[in-house]
């Protein structure tokens, strides 16, 4: 484990808060999910919590987030409420988009989350145009992209993280390396743990693994990474975890992997679990109990939400303002 003076028990409890946050939203989704309740594609990011939580705790109110398909933990660690991630997947109008994006479209610009994409590695340009910018229009801030393994194998990142370095853009790549994109696991394509931040580090940046079990960990290397990117440079983190759950609630994974190999691992390695042993009972317990009433308030807020109206079915279409680009 990493130690470093910043990493304190107030720290700890705030980690803490967060992680569960993010297991708590997103196993009641699942369940009411499983109940159809809701429905379209969910892709859950129970147990790799971690990765979401250290990044965005070393980032401030200015800087900004994408996110993937898997990315309701981003959206939650950068400050999206439980309300508004949930309602949105419920389409109702108090969700981040109106109830017109559901699971893999959340976008909350209030907080500087500048959206997912259900386009594998889609976003990443996306983060490193909005850093670019930042920089050049002298507004403060940096940008963080998270993508999966699988995002980090297709060409447009490769383009981005070239582009990215030539110009000097304000990015931090952050890579949740889970194990499985899809049904094919990481290690065959890439290698073994590890072996994305060294391909990412030949670009000429600044590249680091670091385990994702342990959030203490993320958040100090994340801290360090942040520090390095504000100077005005692109930088890559791939954090190991592992994808508990299915590639999604359709996904039959006991077909190419063993059928409790998600929950064993959460069993032996939960990081929830581990940064909760180091907390006072009775501070575990009061965050506990907070969370889980955030999120009933949620579900059931979900439920009895208003749907969008039938005649706002083309507003956002089409830009009323011009093309432009406002960071």
């Amino acid at each position: 484990m990493l130690t470093t003076p910043e990493v304190d028990r107030a720290s700890d409890v705030a980690l803490y808060r967060t992680m569960l946050l993010i297991r708590e939203v997103e196993s009641g989704i699942e369940r009411v999910h499983r109940q159809g309740r809701i429905n379209g594609s969910f892709h859950s990011s129970l147990g790799q919590e971690s990765a979401a939580a250290g990044v965005c705790a070393a980032l401030g109110p200015d800087d900004i987030v994408t996110s993937n398909h898997r990315g309701h933990g981003h959206a939650i660690a950068k400050g999206v409420t439980a309300d508004a991630v949930i309602g949105e997947l419920y389409r109702k109008t108090h969700g981040t988009t109106g109830g017109r994006g559901a699971s893999m479209h959340l976008h909350d610009r209030s907080v500087n989350f500048y959206g997912e994409s259900a386009i594998v590695g889609g976003t990443l340009p996306w983060a490193a145009g909005a850093g670019w910018a930042r920089r050049r229009l002298g507004k403060p801030g940096i940008a963080v992209a998270f993508a999966g393994d699988g995002g980090f194998a297709n060409g447009v990142f490769s383009e981005t993280i070239r582009t990215a370095r030539h110009w000097s853009a304000p990015c931090l790549f952050v890579c949740e390396n889970n194990g499985w994109a899809h049904s094919m696991s990481a290690e065959r394509v890439f290698g073994p743990p590890g072996s994305i931040a060294r391909q990412a580090a030949a670009s000429g940046i600044e590249a680091r693994y670091v385990d994702g079990r342990d959030v203490r960990d993320v958040y100090a290397v994340a801290q360090e990474l942040v520090a390095l990117v504000r100077t005005g440079v692109p930088a890559f983190l791939e954090v190991g975890v592992y994808r508990v759950r299915p590639h999604s609630l359709t996904d039959a994974d006991y077909m190419y992997r063993g059928k409790r190999d998600g929950a064993d691992w959460l069993d032996m390695h939960d990081p929830l679990a581990l940064l909760r042993s180091r907390l006072r009972p009775v501070e575990a317990e009061a965050v506990d109990e907070e969370v889980a009433e955030t999120v009933r308030q949620a579900i059931e807020k979900g439920e009895a939400g208003a749907v969008p109206a039938a005649e706002t079915a083309e507003m956002f279409v089409y830009s009323t303002k011009g093309l432009h680009w406002n960071a």
